[in-house]
């Protein structure tokens, strides 16, 4: 039987010095055909200049043409920027460069059928960053180019098997696009918490060996190209600090600031390299703040239990020491780790243990930490007042003390508040407000949360094309950072987008995709918001016995977390599948059930389609 397929050409442009990558790139996209896209009617073609066959004119302008006839394009450069391609037309100082440029036109011109331009960069050791030579500067100069444009997304890798982890993460994208694939969201729709910001006290510094003067501004300079979102400029700076003073502190430093632009696996090699250092100089201080940053590593990776097991270690060292600031810090951390798995009373009691060592210390960015922490719990219990309580005293702590990435998060909480609530309008303005400070810090993480919630919001408003294009960029970026939970979150709400327009097999798909990961990483509510997705499907299909078992499988898990905006959601979920059978009184206790709740918590939307419900019921019992 014969089958058509879609064929799509990807083109990789690089310096020389790339060619393992070169390999791999060719060596992925052959498997992945084979793996994922050929069985969806798609297949992909890497080509690169060593495909181009020899002819009469300027090599380059044999390449670019070839290049022309291309969908995608990967642009991978490490520490060269390349030779002199001779007098071009684009005044291009490199074959590379000039193969850039000429796929950007081909992106803006429709008559070509370039889709996207991504933009990979080798990771750079720091004595290199901190000392480059005239080829370096001019890959430096680009980057920075890019970063300061904020057109393209770039990502960085360490090694070829993160290279690999990449181009999979970006063919399965283009995949998708191809299927028109999206990612889906909730019936009531939610947006996700915002993750807690992970404090470094003020005092966790290392207090055998003072920083010199020197090395303190080229830190402080380097903090503040971050906060700018001078991404490329702090990174150079980070790298000079550590070239100066390879401390603990300098690696710690330097990985704090990889953590937060996605670089999870250098970051990983420097928190070792400092716990090495620490150990062997056994400093506690030190070792605490090593095994908290590993922790934040493994948990960005979806491995709770080893970010638990980290933040157990800091909190003993920091007890054995007394240090009640750390001592703080671990305590939210933890508090996170099981608010992940849905174990509430034990956040809650984290989180509260954090509070108390801050308040008595009076570090006040530590309580605003905590009290948006204590407003995600109240938020989940359906609390909406105490939340918003929370959240705002929290946010007067970041205005006053200008802390940018802390006001972020406390305007999308709020937002979040408000979009519960009905209050639509609101919700978009703080959201908005939100992803600006995001943009302009360059905080990624921040930046895909953010993209969720306007997704959600357009949602609700019907607008399912805005909706699908906010869930989308914030699936590309959690990718990029590899946050498995922001990924599932994005499924989840891409497959709601196809649900609504009919689509279930493509909402089944994300759906599924979804739960694979809430359960690979056991969190309860991802899995109590894809069982009740799951079940909406079931039911339009007609497959109530189906669908009664995904919603009594999502109620039983948002009892036992005391979700009550999930718990609502469910029973007038069962309720429906109990009118379309015909049991008129078994729906209406459902739909009494789900209307209580829903008034209870202040959910306007949920109560006017359960009232609705109500209605629709009486007139037919009659």
């Amino acid at each position: 039987m014969s089958y058509k397929l879609s064929g799509y050409k990807v083109f990789i442009a690089s310096p020389g010095g790339l060619d393992d990558e070169r390999r791999a790139f060719a060596k992925e996209i052959e498997d992945y055909n084979r793996v994922e896209a050929v069985h969806r009617g798609v297949i992909f073609q890497a080509v690169g200049w060593e495909d181009t066959l020899p002819g009469i004119g300027r090599p380059q302008s044999i390449i670019n043409e070839e290049l022309k006839q291309c969908d995608y394009f990967i642009l991978l450069l490490h520490d060269r920027w390349g030779s002199n391609p001779g007098k071009n037309k684009k005044n291009a100082t490199s074959g590379t460069e000039e193969e850039y440029l000429t796929a950007l036109d081909c992106f803006q011109e429709k008559k070509y059928s370039m889709n996207q331009i991504v933009c990979l960069f080798k990771s750079v050791p720091p004595h290199q960053l901190a000392d480059p030579g005239p080829q370096l500067q001019k890959v430096i100069d680009f980057k920075r180019k890019i970063g300061n444009e904020k057109k393209l997304l770039y990502s960085n890798f360490t090694s070829v098997d993160e290279f690999n982890s990449l181009i999979r993460k970006n063919l399965a994208k283009w995949l998708r696009d191809d299927n028109s694939g999206g990612d889906g969201g909730y019936l009531y729709p939610k947006g996700p918490p915002d993750l807690p910001v992970d404090i470094e006290p003020k005092s966790d510094l290392d207090i055998t060996n003072p920083i010199d003067t020197e090395i303190q501004n080229i830190i402080d300079s380097a903090w503040k190209y971050a906060k700018e979102g001078k991404l490329v400029d702090a990174e150079i700076e980070f790298s000079k600090a550590l070239i100066e003073s390879p401390s603990e502190n300098q690696l710690l430093n330097f990985s704090r600031f990889l953590i937060g632009t996605g670089q999870l696996e250098k970051a990983s090699v420097m928190i070792d390299r400092a716990i090495h250092l620490a150990k062997a100089g056994s400093n506690l201080i030190m070792k605490a703040r090593a095994f908290t940053f590993k922790g934040i590593v493994l948990r960005t990776r979806g491995d709770l239990d080893g970010a638990e097991e980290m933040y157990k270690k800091s909190l003993a060292n920091n007890e054995k020491l007394g240090r009640l600031d750390g001592m703080a810090v671990d305590y939210g951390n933890l508090g996170y780790v099981f608010q992940i798995r849905g174990d509430l009373d034990g956040a809650e009691e984290m989180y509260k243990k954090s509070l108390a060592i801050n308040e008595k210390l009076g570090l006040l960015d530590g309580m605003a930490s905590d009290y948006g922490n204590l407003g995600n719990v109240l938020r989940t219990r359906g609390d909406l007042d105490g939340a918003e309580e929370m959240y705002k005293k929290s946010l007067a702590i970041t205005e006053k003390l200008g802390l940018l990435d802390g006001m972020a998060s406390d305007y999308g909480n709020l937002g979040n508040v408000l979009q519960t609530r009905g209050d639509l309008d609101g919700a978009e303005e703080m959201h908005k407000k939100s992803l600006a400070i995001d943009e302009k810090l360059g905080r990624l993480q921040g930046m895909a949360i953010r993209y969720g919630n306007l997704g959600i919001v357009l949602k609700t408003r019907g607008d399912l094309d805005g909706a699908e294009e906010m869930y989308k960029k914030s699936l590309v970026i959690d990718e990029k950072l590899g946050r498995l939970d922001g990924m599932a979150v994005a499924y989840g709400n891409l497959g709601n987008v196809l649900y609504a327009r009919g689509d279930l097999d493509g909402a089944e798909e994300m759906h599924k995709k979804s739960l694979a990961i809430n359960e690979k990483l056991r969190l309860l509510e991802g899995l109590a918001d894809q069982y009740g997705n799951l079940g909406n499907v079931l039911q339009t299909r007609g497959d109530l016995d189906g669908a009664e078992e995904m919603y009594k499988k999502s109620l039983v898990i948002n009892e036992k977390l005391g979700r009550l905006q999930g718990m609502a959601n469910q029973y007038g979920n069962l309720g429906n599948v109990l009118n379309a059978r015909g049991d008129l009184d078994g729906a209406e206790e459902m739909y009494k059930k789900s209307l209580a709740i829903a008034k209870k918590v202040g959910l306007k939307p949920m109560t006017e389609v359960i009232s609705q419900n109500l209605k629709a019921l009486k007139k037919s019992k009659k």
